[in-house]
Parts: structure tokens; C-alpha cells; sequence
């Protein structure tokens, strides 16, 4: 037990000193609720963004700010037409109500922690139409989103090291996104490369293609190691509005044949994903898929979670799945066993009904 006690003792003394939590909190603390909100919105105005905000208010060590409006002006390029001149378009979203229970504003270029919420977001500007976002919208049954996010995580640049606790995105009424995970490797100085933010930033938006993007990801992260991951999706509504919409569309395009309920639709699809079980061997692929298709058939969540048993490099991960998917090629009309997959990456998924 004394053993245990000094253990636990060392280890915390050693990461007190490691990240220098006295002299950090003293330094917060120093910092009145106005000086804590400019550091916290450090860079919103980089691309000539215009941004403003309403009260802000602190109590306990808690940082409150209320309405804040954000809009940046961008040239935009038809990406079916890239001979056509760009244009200029606006991209702006509202928040309001911003909480910071803890957040690091010595460091505003780059925080090592922070716990972090938006809540009522709403997104707009003149770029969302030419994005679809308008269709988008149609399929839900509304003329707007209202998106809240949070995050808590504690960063290392130094050693490169990750600690996302959580990150949480939930588009109200349809689907909640959740990621938590430990990874090292992050290339921090390269991700704060001015001329990388050029080229990720709004001047960006509909001129530079997809692939591209992606690219660029993943040379970025190439290097980075995942410790572990999770990522869960809970339906708040989305699926059933969903497939509402595509029932009602298929409807309108068959007038003649009976009319499918949206209830008939999501049976369908969770019975074409357990039908598809009969394509793998093994006991992995058989078991994600009808976790898959009880999500598809009742509200839950939906957590896909990697433990491998050592940190595996992002090139390493994306290498597997290609000589996977070359071997999927090589082996059509056999079945096709996952379970190595599922052993290198620690993999799991499962699915979790909603509390009635």
C-alpha cells in the first residue's frame, strides 16, 4: 500500500514538473476575462476575417462569452468550371454561448490544453449554396443547422504527443460525433507552417480539389503513431429523417408502385447490410456488420474503436488497407477474412442501444 501511495506521489510530482502547472495557473490567473477572450480567439481574424463578440463574464476560474459572429470574405473557384474567373463569397457562422473551463493563454499560436464549448452554432454565408448546402438542408426538413462543439485535450509539442480526452460534435436533433484518442509523432511546426494555413485556409475553399487536400493530410500526418482511438456516432434523429426523405423521393419517382414507408427503407438497408456477411470469412467482418445494422434499424450509438498492440504509424495504417484492398481485387468472388485486420489494428466495433 506505502508502495502504491509513493508511486502515485512520484508520478504526479514528475508531471507537475514536467508541464509547470503552478507557474501556468499563476499566469492565467494574472489575465483579466477581457485579456483571456483575446487570447482565446488569437488568429480569427487571419484571411481579413472579421469577428466581434458580446459579454464576457468569468466566475470560479470559468471563462463565459456570449455572441460571437465570425465572417471571412474568399474567392471561390467553380470547381466544374475552372476556366470560369473566381468570385468573392462569404463564409460566416454565429455562436452563442462560448465556454472555456480550462485553456492555455500563454501559448494562444498553438494551446497545450484546453477544455473547451461552443454551443449554438449556426454556420451561413453565400459559399453554403454553392456548396449544396441548401439541398443538404432539404433532406432534414429545415432551413438551418444549429452544431455544438466541445473539446478536451492536452498536447506535447515538444515530445509531439496528443491527449484528445474528447471531442464531440452534435448537430442538434440529428447526430452526435465523438473522438477521443493518444497519439505521437505530430509534426507541430509544420502544421503551423504559414504558407500550409494559406493553402488550407478559406482562399482555398472550392479551389483546391479534394484529393489534393487529402494528400496533403496525409503527408502531414504520415508520421504521427496512434496509441489509441475511438469513434462513435449516436443517431439523435438523422437516420430516420434520412430515410423519410429517400422513401419519399423514391415515391415520387415510382407514383405507380406502392408506397414505401421510411420505416419499410431502413429495413431494407440493414438487412442488405447483414445479407452482405455471406462475403467474409472469419469472425470479425460478420460481427461489425450486424452492429451495423442494428444502428441502421433503432436510435443508438455506433463506437468503432483501434488498440493496437503497439503505436502504429498513420503510412503503416494506410499501407495495410491498400495491400488489403489489392488482395480484395485479387480474391473477387471469395470470401474475404478481416479478422487479420481486426488483430493488427486491435479493432472493435460495437453498438449500444439508447436509454429508453
Amino acid at each position: 500500500m506505502l508502495t502504491a501511495t509513493r508511486a502515485c506521489a512520484v508520478a504526479l510530482f514528475a508531471a507537475v514538473l514536467a508541464v509547470g502547472l503552478p507557474g501556468a495557473a499563476l499566469a492565467q490567473e494574472s489575465l483579466t476575462p477581457a485579456q483571456k477572450a483575446e487570447k482565446l480567439f488569437y488568429g480569427y481574424d487571419r484571411y481579413g476575417a472579421k469577428f466581434s463578440y458580446g459579454p464576457v463574464s468569468e466566475e470560479n476560474g470559468v471563462l463565459t462569452i456570449r455572441n460571437l459572429k465570425y465572417e471571412v470574405a474568399m474567392p471561390w473557384q467553380d470547381p466544374k468550371n475552372p476556366d470560369a474567373p473566381k468570385k468573392t463569397e462569404t463564409l460566416s457562422f454565429t455562436a452563442e454561448t462560448i465556454i472555456a473551463r480550462r485553456y492555455d493563454y500563454r501559448n494562444p499560436e498553438l494551446p497545450h490544453f484546453a477544455d473547451l464549448t461552443f454551443s449554438g452554432i449556426r454556420p451561413g454565408g453565400s459559399v453554403l449554396d454553392l456548396m449544396g448546402w441548401s439541398r443538404s438542408l432539404a433532406v432534414f426538413g429545415g432551413e438551418t443547422l444549429v452544431i455544438d462543439l466541445s473539446q478536451v485535450y492536452e498536447l506535447d509539442p515538444a515530445a509531439g504527443s496528443v491527449t484528445l480526452d474528447s471531442g464531440t460534435a452534435t448537430i442538434r436533433g440529428l447526430l452526435r460525433v465523438e473522438m477521443a484518442g493518444r497519439f505521437d509523432g505530430v509534426e507541430f511546426a509544420r502544421l503551423r507552417d504559414p504558407k500550409l494555413l494559406e493553402k488550407l485556409g478559406p482562399g482555398s475553399v472550392g479551389s483546391t480539389q479534394p484529393d489534393a487536400v487529402g494528400t496533403m493530410f496525409l503527408d502531414l500526418f504520415a508520421a504521427t503513431r496512434v496509441h489509441r482511438m475511438t469513434y462513435a456516432m449516436t443517431d439523435l434523429g438523422g437516420l430516420g429523417r434520412i430515410f423519410a426523405f429517400v422513401a419519399e423521393e423514391h415515391s415520387k419517382k415510382n407514383p405507380d408502385a406502392p408506397k414505401i414507408t421510411a420505416k419499410a427503407m431502413r429495413q431494407g438497408f440493414a438487412g442488405s447490410l447483414a445479407g452482405m456477411t455471406a462475403r467474409f470469412s472469419g469472425v470479425f467482418a460478420p460481427a461489425m456488420l450486424r452492429a451495423a445494422a442494428r444502428w441502421m434499424q433503432a436510435p443508438g450509438t455506433l463506437t468503432i474503436a483501434l488498440r493496437p498492440g503497439r503505436p502504429l504509424p498513420v503510412a503503416s495504417i494506410i499501407g495495410y488497407f491498400g495491400a488489403l484492398s489489392a488482395q480484395a481485387k485479387q480474391a473477387k468472388g471469395q470470401r474475404l477474412d478481416l479478422d487479420p485486420l481486426q488483430k493488427f489494428l486491435g479493432l472493435s466495433l460495437t453498438y449500444t442501444p439508447a436509454a429508453r
